[in-house]
């Protein structure tokens, strides 16, 4: 259902386009959902792009903003300017109107800083450029609402009644601090709303006050936020200085990151570029993203056909035996490759512990070895029963078990040696996993070869 009521606004757009109503259009534009108006501008020519952009209202127009993709929103600023989307970005949250102007090439970032109608948005936009994007203080939402420890129930909720139509974001919890800034508890608006007026909040908060640093990782954010099944998070910085939160809707984005970035690093894929950009961005992009991986398979492949190439006389002799080495690299790779998403997986998700390490390593070895002992038994059949050799059919079986337990010890190891260096253990892809397999599987068994070519003739 999803799917036809996007296509049916991109299909209305184009038709009130090709009538050239304006009014229409713009009546059209500001009572559709932002995320479907957003596909919609997307697909169209940069011309009418501009057009539908400018028929939106302010606050309908930092929505859609928000929403679309970093090629989109990069052409917009530059063909609409600083003075016109200034008004627009201002409107929407703190940690938005960052992450847009963070996007935007060195000398331009001051432009549309200066030019903030806000001038609280504006230095608060200023101390969010400096957190890395990928941290809590990257992350995080300095447009929340807080209590003092020592104000009255009333005065507290005539203040959250102030304040709240101004806020941009919904109130989940109320953080409280003493007279420093500095983080002391939290309190529900159930709670504030239950609390006798002449009572102080510092006597119906909780202390007990699950947060977060400035300098912690996002994903780190997201799996406390998901541990304690919280709705927003607090941010502090080293000082126990509240700085901002977190939402659960950033959790979701956060996610969506992290997803994508852990599945394209598996696939041997950098993640300095974004996907979007690997997508529907520029060509060059997408090859400076995908090529470096494919450098390197290529030197350890280049190294792979020099193991072979070095068993010429060997091969020569018996080039039956040529014939196994593709199921010997299929096999150890698929199952490395098994294995490395397994431990990632769990390194990221917290189910395994690198003070367990030993354990798993142990677990997933045994593993292999069963695998790699059921397929070599059919692997060493066939390999009988077709050639009628039945030491070529050993000779392929221990091979295959070998290369097998030596792509699960891999998968394991790679892995939990990024998590211990605090690398991110998705870096240890498939084809990185593959390659070193094809090096080592092609020496094991064409040395055994070698070593058994009389018998084997």
């Amino acid at each position: 259902m999803a799917i036809e009521q996007k296509t049916t606004v991109s299909e209305k757009l184009s038709q009130l386009l090709e009538n050239k109503d304006a009014n229409e259009i713009k009546l059209f534009l500001n009572d559709e959902y932002p995320q479907d108006i957003s596909e919609a501008i997307e697909n169209l020519k940069e011309e009418d792009r501009i057009t539908c952009f400018k028929l939106l209202e302010l606050d309908q127009a930092s929505k859609v903003l928000s929403e679309l993709n970093s090629d989109t929103q990069m052409d917009l600023l530059k063909s609409l300017g600083p003075d016109y989307v200034a008004p627009i970005i201002s409107l929407m949250g703190d940690d938005d109107a960052t992450d847009l102007i963070l996007k935007l090439p060195e000398n331009e970032k001051m432009s549309f800083l200066r030019v903030l109608p806000d001038p609280i948005q504006q230095a608060q936009v200023k101390e969010l450029i400096h957190y890395p994007s990928e941290s809590a203080g990257g992350i995080m939402s300095t447009d929340f609402l807080h209590l003092r420890s020592d104000m009255t129930i009333n005065i507290a909720f005539n203040h959250v009644r102030r304040q709240a139509p101004e806020y941009k974001g919904q109130v989940y919890y109320l953080y409280v601090v003493d007279n420093t800034n500095k983080l002391v508890g939290v309190i529900t608006l159930r709670n504030l709303i239950c609390a006798p007026s002449n009572d102080v909040v510092e006597n119906h908060m909780s202390d007990e006050v699950i947060s977060c640093n400035v300098n912690d990782d996002q994903e780190n954010v997201a799996k406390t936020i998901s541990k304690y099944d919280l709705i927003a998070l607090p941010i502090i910085d080293d000082d126990n200085t509240l700085k901002g939160i977190v939402t659960i809707d950033d959790v979701v984005d956060i996610l969506k990151t992290e997803t994508t970035e852990d599945i394209y690093q598996g696939s041997g894929i950098s993640d300095a570029v974004p996907s979007d950009e690997l997508i529907n961005g520029k060509v060059g992009f997408a090859v400076r993203a995908r090529l470096p991986w494919l450098l390197l398979t290529l030197c350890g492949q280049t190294i792979a056909a020099c193991i072979i190439a070095s068993y010429d006389k060997t091969i020569a002799s018996i080039p039956i035996a040529v014939s196994f080495m593709p199921l010997l690299s299929g096999l150890s790779g698929n199952v490395g490759g098994q294995t490395a998403t397994i431990i990632v997986r769990g390194l990221v998700t917290g189910d395994i512990e690198l003070k367990d390490a030993s354990k798993h390593l142990f677990h997933e070895v045994r593993i292999g070895f069963l695998l790699g002992i059921v397929c070599s038994i059919i692997t060493g059949f066939v390999a009988w029963f077709q050639h009628g050799n039945q030491l070529l059919g050993l000779v392929v079986a221990f091979a295959l078990t070998c290369s097998m337990t030596l792509g699960v010890l891999l998968g394991t190891v790679f892995p939990i040696l990024l998590q211990y260096f605090k690398k991110d253990p998705a870096t240890a892809s498939s084809p990185l996993i593959t390659t070193m397999l094809d090096m080592t599987t092609f020496a094991i068994y064409l040395s055994i070869i070698s070593n058994l070519i009389k018998s084997l003739r």
